[in-house]
């Protein structure tokens, strides 16, 4: 039984940490690509307004 508990307990805090880890490195990639912003976000609406002012300009 305790066995099985440490195998449970392990396995899902591996699961954890792996899962934090491929997360963070999607983050990154996305971070350092120029993928267009969200436009929900403050950097994002003021990017498409600088490029949209510029198109119209």
């Amino acid at each position: 039984m305790d066995f099985g508990l440490g195998i449970l307990t392990f396995g899902t805090l591996g699961f954890a940490v792996a899962f934090g880890y491929i997360s963070a490195r999607a983050t990154e990639k996305l971070r350092k690509s120029d993928a267009p912003k969200s436009s929900l976000s403050r950097d994002g609406m003021a990017e498409r307004l600088a490029a949209d002012t510029q198109t119209t300009a």
